[in-house]
């Protein structure tokens, strides 16, 4: 590794503090395991795994091959890149206004949001929908988010939203003619050679895949 670490830019001496620190987390009980990847370019020079995915019921060891939830990083690895994707090949344009897309968007002063107000997280709208009462589905979410009322105009607020992606979620799924998560797939990650990324990660994967939530019966 030292070799390798050189050759790539790295201080090998810094890289060999990560099993200390990390080891020094999990007996912290900070976390139950990680893994750690470093590299640059197109070389790896560390990859190790450490303590273990899951606990409950039963201890299970962490691997190198883990799957992890993604969680908020889809915005970023997914949602902008796909949106991204169709700017380019002109089906977009960041000044376009949502409604362009999502006619039923275009009320109760949302009018004038744009494609790039909702990437940069200043539309307006609030951080998540409505969670106080039952609702469940892709569509009931949408319908949702149309129905929204913004909380400061477009471009004056930073306001981090959920909301946002799960519009442009929608913006790729009505230009490109395809889901968010089968657009991705094969847009992004699969030519990309990330054959391990996915939003639904088929049963044959489930062994490999670190539970990172607590579900009650109710979910």
């Amino acid at each position: 590794m030292p070799a390798a670490a050189r050759a790539a830019g790295f201080d090998p001496g810094r890289l060999r503090r990560i099993d200390e620190l990390v080891t020094a987390a999990i007996a912290e009980r900070r976390l139950p395991g990680a893994v750690v990847l470093v590299g640059r370019r197109d070389r790896i020079v560390y990859r190790k795994a450490f303590g273990h995915r899951a606990l409950d019921p039963a201890p299970e060891p962490m691997t190198p091959d883990t799957i992890f939830d993604l969680a908020s990083l889809t915005k970023v690895v997914a949602t902008t890149t796909s949106v991204m994707q169709l700017v380019e090949e002109g089906r977009i344009r960041l000044s376009d206004r949502v409604s362009t897309f999502i006619p039923e968007f275009g009320r109760y002063g949302k009018e004038d949001i744009t494609v790039l107000h909702l990437l940069t997280h200043v539309s307006g709208l609030r951080p998540d929908l409505d969670l106080t009462f039952e609702w469940e589905g892709y569509d009931t979410a949408i319908r949702l988010a149309t129905e929204e009322v913004p909380v400061a105009p477009p471009g004056e607020r930073f306001i981090y939203s959920d909301i946002n992606f799960f519009l442009l979620g929608d913006i790729v799924r009505r230009v490109s003619g395809r889901p968010l998560d089968e657009y991705a797939r094969e847009r992004v990650f699969l030519p990309l050679g990330m054959r391990d990324t996915m939003f639904r990660p088929p049963a044959a994967l489930a062994p490999r895949v670190a539970p990172t939530e607590r579900c009650t019966p109710l979910g």
